[in-house]
């Protein structure tokens, strides 16, 4: 057999391997690490934040461990200008599973979205409700006044403007939800732009099935958006839809799909449109 052969053998292997190591790890924590830092910890904001702490480490762990053992590459671009973020909508494309583990093994102070069942799992309520995380089959007003308040507390909160992962090749279409969240709780976004080439576990593909050489996560921190550039329309849902449609041009032109211009042009474009919109 093969070298090349072999090697993505062990990809195939390792990657159902890294998979089930977290949901072993998850029910692992929440057995142990956490019911002492709830016990230790009375304060609910204080025990919140040492929990995401936890999960933080674990993740950088983890990603650290895909890369030695040569499952995949990951590289991690800008992660400095995520020092100090606070109150921000973490917006990032979705081309893989295992692309909001890596967001959170970059980001210490971090909230997100999941399923409901989770919160009746009997391992992992106790790893989402200790970690703040918001439950995903809250009524939709329920559901935007929980991020607006997790955002105002100073966390930070992960998001997928697609609401599924991408179809490799395709151009992103962003659904409308997140931009309601961040015109409603007046928080900027951080941008983050993902690739993964070649594709593995993305949508409409099975885990075992990898591709012919290692994969490279590349995870690039944008700018900083200042979320007052759209509240100067006249209505939120003016606001909402037009920061959808700047944010699909921006990630498309990133991502390769092509564009109505640069992120610079496009932002004095909204700006100058904002203006009039107000005037």
């Amino acid at each position: 057999m093969s070298l090349d052969r072999l090697e993505r053998l062990w990809r195939g292997f390792g990657v159902g391997l890294f998979l089930a190591v977290i949901g072993l790890g998850g029910s692992l924590l929440a057995l142990s690490v956490f019911p002492l830092i709830a016990l230790a910890t009375r304060d609910p904001t204080r025990r919140q934040r040492r929990i995401q702490w936890v999960m933080h480490l674990s993740f950088r762990l983890y990603c650290a461990a895909i890369h030695v053992l040569r499952v995949a590459d990951v590289e991690m671009r800008g992660a400095e200008r995520l020092r100090g973020l606070a109150g921000c909508l973490i917006v990032a494309n979705h081309p893989s599973l295992l692309d909001v583990v890596m967001i959170m093994a970059m980001v210490p102070r971090v909230q997100c979205i999941v399923k409901g069942a989770l919160w009746r799992h009997p391992f992992f309520r106790l790893t989402v409700g200790g970690a703040g995380y918001i439950r995903n089959d809250l009524e939709p007003e329920a559901l935007m006044r929980a991020c607006a308040e997790t955002l105002a507390a100073g966390n930070n909160l992960i998001v997928f403007p697609e609401g599924t992962r991408t179809v490799p090749g395709a151009r992103p279409q962003f659904q409308r939800g997140f931009a309601n969240i961040a015109t409603l709780a007046g928080a900027d976004l951080q941008l983050i732009f993902v690739t993964c080439r070649p594709p593995i576990l993305h949508k409409g593909n099975p885990w075992w099935r990898v591709p012919p050489r290692r994969t490279v996560f590349a995870l690039e921190v944008g700018e900083r958006l200042d979320i007052g550039r759209f509240l100067r329309y006249r209505s939120r849902p003016l606001a909402a839809r037009k920061l959808v449609e700047f944010l699909e041009n921006l990630y498309s032109e990133k991502l390769g799909h092509g564009s109505v211009g640069s992120g610079a042009e496009a932002a004095d474009h909204f700006s100058a449109e904002a203006g009039r919109s107000v005037a």
